[in-house]
């Protein structure tokens, strides 16, 4: 990697606006060159020349690659998180009911981080940002495995919520920012690769506890993966928050949502999110407790929920253009209601249990984002809104694994299952409810819009 310096650029186009030094790491064999044109402000781009005369816009994509790479590191830590609860409760000597005081903490900093994030953002280069948070998260992740106190731990994982929900309303507004409205394609692979992340981290834990029996190695392994994007975004200048444009009269008088509307989506988002998290965090500690499953099989297990949980993120995409909004969240209800039924009905199956829980993360994969997606179609995509979807959302990802924790050591081992049930249940109501209120709506037809996915320590 050769390493080439040029001079500043200012980069405007469509409504956002780009600062930068071009300090980029090329392969030699490219021999780039960046520089800007004379005529910068009538075309608008970055010009990257190659031997071949090539031009890309290589400040765009090089933050793309970044921002993806970081979202990456996102889904490891959240990924990791379900299989470690046996041995995080192992390392502090804890109950499963005082271990599970670790999802109340990580949602407290989630909702810290995000309010803080909020402010942060809007004052501070994003980049900067960016780069303190990954390096504090990679040695938080180093710590975890070899920590002996309950409380501490706590107070990590508190602090840890903090950085991913930092990372998480980051990136989201910096994509935009960086591609404004051609945003769709880069935030469905933003969070596609939270997906990869998560898919790829219980795979870690499942070989270090083979060949270690102990979580340390694959979270020390986590921790530098975390640092690979570090380079990158050190370099590069973050991208700035575009001139508000001015509302046009339709804008400004379009019609708000009713407030009982609104409670009704958040309790669909509070529900349906309880019942995405729980089972992703649990399910490892279930599959141990039925007695189906050791501990690298269940770790196996959990990312066979991740990774069909990717699966069902990519095609949602497509799905989304075919389907209108609460076609495709009855389907993901309704096929979670049965997988569910099928778990509890043949709770003695081991190979219920892999085939179901790989469908749960099918069907729950697209709700969230579709969820947002209905949002838009009932003109309920406000600042504020959303900021309450999210809090919502955090509260209930709080709220039902610890009702979990405190149950699961009980004579009753299908727990998990009853509890995401009911949680599906309640989305279903909430559902019910916004389509007899706004039931005209429902009969439009389908806008062909992108599914932009969930990115949280709640995704």
């Amino acid at each position: 990697m050769q390493f080439l310096n040029t001079e500043k650029f200012s980069f405007h186009q469509k409504g956002f606006s780009l600062n930068a030094d071009v300090s980029i790491f090329w392969p030699p064999m490219l021999n780039l060159s960046i520089y800007h044109s004379s005529n910068h402000d009538c075309d608008g781009k970055i010009i990257a020349i190659s031997k071949g005369g090539i031009e890309v816009e290589a400040q765009k994509k090089i933050l793309t690659f970044s921002y993806f790479l970081s979202f990456i590191a996102l889904g490891l830590v959240s990924g990791a998180f379900g299989p470690s609860i046996p041995s995080f409760a192992e390392n502090t000597a804890s109950a499963f009911n005082e271990i599970s005081s670790l999802f109340v903490f990580s949602s407290f900093g989630y909702i810290a981080g995000s309010f803080l994030a909020g402010f942060l953002y809007n004052r501070v280069p994003g980049n900067q940002i960016l780069v303190v948070v990954l390096i504090l998260m990679a040695i938080g992740m180093g710590l975890l495995p070899v920590i002996q106190n309950l409380w501490l731990l706590v107070g990590l994982i508190f602090l840890i919520g903090i950085m991913q929900s930092s990372i998480d309303v980051g990136e989201n507004t910096l994509m935009v920012w960086l591609h404004g409205n051609k945003v769709a394609p880069f935030m469905n692979g933003l969070h596609f690769s939270f997906g990869i992340g998560s898919f790829t981290a219980p795979l870690i834990i499942a070989q270090s506890l083979k060949g270690t029996q102990a979580i340390n190695w694959a979270y020390w392994i986590i921790a530098i993966l975390i640092l690979i994007p570090v380079p990158f975004l050190f370099r590069l200048k973050s991208p700035v928050n575009p001139e508000l444009r001015a509302q046009t009269s339709e804008e400004s008088n379009r019609l708000k949502s009713p407030i009982g509307l609104i409670a009704l989506l958040i309790l669909y988002f509070v529900f349906f999110s309880g019942a995405e998290i729980t089972f992703a965090n649990w399910i490892y500690t279930h599959g141990l407790k039925s007695g189906f499953v050791d501990v690298e099989s269940a770790a196996y297990l959990t990312s066979a929920f991740w990774g069909a949980f990717m699966v069902g993120r990519f095609l949602g995409i497509g799905l989304s253009r075919r389907f209108s909004s609460h076609q495709i969240i009855w389907f993901d209800l309704i096929g979670g209601y049965l997988t569910l039924l099928v778990m509890l009905i043949f709770s003695n199956s081991a190979w219920v249990l892999w085939v179901c829980t790989t469908a749960l993360g099918f069907f729950v994969a697209t709700g969230f984002p579709t969820g947002m997606n209905l949002a838009g179609e009932l003109n309920a995509v406000t600042a504020r809104i959303t900021s309450l979807i999210f809090v919502a959302a955090s509260i209930s990802v709080m709220i039902s694994p610890w009702i979990v924790g405190q149950l699961i050591d009980g004579a009753n081992n299908q727990v998990l299952i009853w509890v995401v049930m009911i949680n599906l249940i309640l989305a279903g109501v909430a559902m019910l409810g916004i389509h007899f209120w706004k039931k005209p709506a429902f009969q439009a037809a389908p806008q062909p819009s992108e599914i932009l996915p969930r990115s949280t320590s709640t995704d």
